[in-house]
């Protein structure tokens, strides 16, 4: 452990990948000492430790890598640069690269948390290039909401790097790269990122936060705007316009933005009838389901499924 002094109070932590060495820093404002530790990695580690609920870091720190935090029990606040991101059982959060963050822990059960420090490039540029659009959401800090399926699948991807990185051998870094690279493809295909489709100059407050996760977990079913208004607790009205500020549009459309982005994902990763995606989408009619798709990409769904291309969901 190296003690280095400073002439006046450091108030950040960093966390540096830098020549296969992840060089931790932890900053005492009150003592102005920063304290390093070294240790060597390949470009990626991940972490398990359970906090108590009234557990807060006391200083903020940045990194130039992706930091990815998955809760699986009790609640916490991510404090990215002034803005605030409540995250309860199930959610993933992302600290993007260069942002400054620090978490508070809360509620009465203990909390547990898995964390992934992954410096992207180990990804490899072709993976990188084959799903960008998904890689670059990861320049900014956010929440994703992947539904209950794709959390099982991804809480197992979890516990498989934690005994890759426990009970290490010469092909744990490859592996551990490997199992990252299906967590990340299971977040494509059933995860949301909170802020899609928020105006950021708006906020996002829990009202909006809550029929967004309504959406992503119940899409594929008869879901309407009285049903969200009725689970929160407001009026349609009042609901409909709140809803229209924040995200810039009406909840149908949200909806079938949401229910047309899994469509994409079905068509490109199974091998099911355009009919059967409608029908699992939440679309009652495959003739509208047919419309919607094609006025939002411009092709038809079976063209698309045939062309293979890449698409920006935004």
């Amino acid at each position: 452990m190296k003690h280095l002094f400073f002439d006046k109070p450091v108030n950040l932590c960093y966390h540096l990948f830098s020549a296969g060495i992840e060089r931790i820093c932890y900053a005492l404002p009150e003592r102005g000492l920063l304290m390093t530790a070294d240790r060597s990695n390949a470009g990626i580690f991940i972490e398990r430790a359970v906090r108590v609920p009234s557990f807060r870091m006391n200083y903020e720190h940045l990194h130039s890598y992706v930091e990815f935090f998955c809760l699986k029990t009790g609640s916490c606040t991510y404090f990215v640069n002034g803005k605030e991101f409540h995250l309860s059982a199930g959610d993933i959060f992302i600290a993007a690269p260069g942002e400054s963050h620090c978490t508070k822990y809360e509620g009465d059960v203990m909390c547990e948390r898995t964390v992934i420090y992954i410096d992207l490039p180990v990804l490899g540029e072709e993976y990188l290039s084959s799903h960008s659009e998904l890689i670059d959401k990861f320049a900014v800090s956010g929440k994703i909401l992947v539904v209950k399926k794709g959390m099982e699948k991804i809480d197992a991807l979890l516990e498989n790097m934690l005994t890759e990185k426990n009970i290490p051998d010469d092909y744990s870094v490859e592996n551990m790269i490997l199992l990252f690279k299906q967590i990340l493809l299971w977040i494509r295909r059933y995860g949301i990122f909170i802020y899609e489709q928020v105006d950021t100059s708006t906020g996002l407050d829990e009202d909006i936060e809550s029929v967004m996760r309504m959406v992503a977990e119940e899409y594929a079913g008869n879901i309407t705007l009285e049903d969200a208004a009725a689970r929160i607790s407001l009026s349609p009205t009042y609901l409909s316009k709140k809803f229209r500020h924040v995200t810039g549009k009406t909840f149908s459309e949200y909806l079938n933005y949401i229910r047309l982005r899994q469509a994409t994902q079905m068509l490109l990763t199974t091998d099911d009838s355009v009919t059967d995606i409608a029908t699992s989408c939440g679309f009652n009619s495959s003739n509208y389901f047919k419309d919607c798709f094609k006025k939002r990409f411009g092709v038809s769904p079976r063209t698309y499924r045939n062309q293979g291309k890449n698409h920006n969901f935004e």
